[in-house]
């Protein structure tokens, strides 16, 4: 149940954050800042998606496929903020502001994945050693 809640909340977000960043395309082409969060938020929704279906087969899989969703936004929303936040000028608030959501539902889907992942070892150890 929690998974569906989280592929909408992960969409809704995808949507905001790439609207977002086609709305700040001016200002990230005069910052020279790349304009890929758009693109990676796409993979947002797949998180949970990739965490039904994977976990099932190996939970490692279902991390690496969680990690691989939701890393890159990290990494390019944090870099934007560092380079946007450089910049010094009120302009680019707006984009500051979209990069933030990105690393923040970024944040939150890594939690989400390293916490089943974690979740399923551990009540597979506990199984396991419950049996012996």
């Amino acid at each position: 149940m929690i998974d569906v809640a989280l592929l909408i909340f992960f969409s809704v977000m995808a949507y905001r954050v790439t609207s977002a960043v086609s709305r700040e395309r001016p200002v990230l082409v005069e910052f020279n800042q790349s304009k890929t969060l758009g693109v990676t938020a796409l993979l947002f929704p797949l998180g949970p998606i990739a965490t039904l279906f994977l976990l099932s087969r190996s939970p490692i899989l279902s991390l690496i496929a969680g990690l691989a969703c939701y890393l890159p936004s990290m990494i390019i929303a944090r870099r934007m903020i560092q380079a946007l936040e450089r910049k010094g000028t009120d302009r680019v608030h707006g984009a500051i502001s979209v990069a933030s959501q990105a690393f923040g539902t970024s944040l939150v889907g890594l939690l989400y994945s390293i916490g089943t992942f974690l979740f399923v070892v551990i009540v597979g150890a506990y199984f396991l050693s419950a049996d012996a």
